[in-house]
């Protein structure tokens, strides 16, 4: 396979979709599919989270059961005592579930 060091490639059937990884803010489960959220467009996607979560570089990070974001768009990381959620480029908020809070911190913490 030939490798886009910039680019992520999601298949989908007899497709494949190219994205520039910085253009990929967050992708969002939505049923049996995925938003793939950039900054200019929305493209929905019929893939698994999990099969999504493993396709895609240690850029990406999933913080919840249904949202994987692009690390280098997390402008804010905000914590309290009971939830942490994180600000995207674009004021975009997140929450961070307690299921994937561990992870979280660890990776935020290796890379600080």
């Amino acid at each position: 396979m030939i490798n886009f060091p910039n680019k992520i490639i999601v298949p989908e059937g007899n497709k494949k979709h190219l994205f520039e990884i910085n253009e990929v803010k967050f992708i969002k489960a939505d049923r049996y599919y995925v938003n793939v959220c950039c900054f200019n467009k929305k493209v929905l996607i019929r893939i698994t989270m999990k099969k999504l979560e493993e396709l895609l570089p240690d850029l990406f990070i999933r913080i919840s059961k249904s949202v994987i974001i692009n690390v280098r768009h997390v402008i804010r990381i905000e914590e309290s005592k009971s939830s942490c959620g994180v600000v995207l480029s674009g004021e975009i908020e997140q929450q961070v579930s307690e299921k994937y809070k561990q992870a979280f911190d660890h990776y935020f913490s290796e890379k600080v």
